[in-house]
């Protein structure tokens, strides 16, 4: 079975948050896909997202956890410092992504389960 990864990036303007997400059938969800032979997750989103023709340098990665997202488990990876633009925006609407708001993912985030507890801890017992 192939290892999934998903990413976005989450945006905080005077509107709010908003993340990176793709609408299926009236859902939201994290885009996600397999990881790449011979590359790390992190690798693999940072490799997407240049496909997709945005200039990863301006990311900084914000978050990454150990999600389940519809009982699979999947690295996450949460970016943020990005400079939206309609530019931006154009490039992420031509590979089916769109910044929505938080206050609508309401349902997206109920489905991913994370972890707190750190994984160091239970070495320990």
């Amino acid at each position: 079975m192939q290892k999934q990864v998903a990413g976005t990036i989450m945006v905080v303007d005077e509107d709010g948050a908003r993340f990176l997400v793709k609408q299926v059938d009236h859902h939201y969800y994290f885009d996600s896909f397999d990881v790449m032979v011979d590359h790390t997750p992190l690798a693999t989103v940072l490799n997407k997202l240049r496909q997709i023709g945005l200039d990863v340098d301006q990311l900084r990665l914000f978050d990454s956890v150990i999600a389940e997202i519809d009982q699979e488990k999947v690295a996450l990876f949460v970016f943020n410092q990005l400079t939206l633009t309609p530019k931006v925006e154009s490039v992420f609407a031509k590979a089916g992504l769109q910044f929505v708001p938080a206050s609508q993912l309401h349902q997206l985030l109920e489905r991913v389960r994370v972890n707190t507890e750190p994984m160091f801890e239970n070495l320990s017992k």
